[in-house]
């Protein structure tokens, strides 16, 4: 990982620095309270959390027109940059990309298939 003493806060901001405005603001405003203190080990499950929480919203106001494209472009970089942290963090990849599948999955209707 990057240096320990490095908070979210930091590191986010660093990442954001060449995101347009709109998608910066988009992606804070979607992280909890207090997010800015968190470890830097913390912050792939905050931005995980995020992402699962900003889809649950969008699927329950309706995603199928453009209007909700900036809404998806938030939850993909919520996704990448939780997904970033985990490469980062030098820890097993495939349990924390498991759990950031398993939150995204999770916030998907059910099908029902009739057989």
């Amino acid at each position: 990982m990057t240096e320990s003493d490095e908070r979210l806060g930091e590191w986010l901001d660093g990442a954001l620095t060449d995101a347009p405005q709109e998608l910066a603001v988009r992606i804070r405003t979607a992280l909890p309270v207090g997010w800015r203190d968190a470890s830097l080990e913390q912050g792939s499950i905050i931005l995980k959390d995020a992402a699962a929480s900003e889809l649950r919203v969008l699927l329950e106001r309706g995603c199928e027109t453009r209007r909700a494209a900036a809404g998806l472009l938030t939850v993909d970089a919520l996704v990448t940059y939780a997904c970033e942290l985990l490469a980062l963090s030098g820890a097993e990849i495939e349990p924390g990309a498991i759990a950031i599948l398993d939150a995204i999955g999770g916030t998907l209707p059910r099908i029902r298939t009739t057989t």
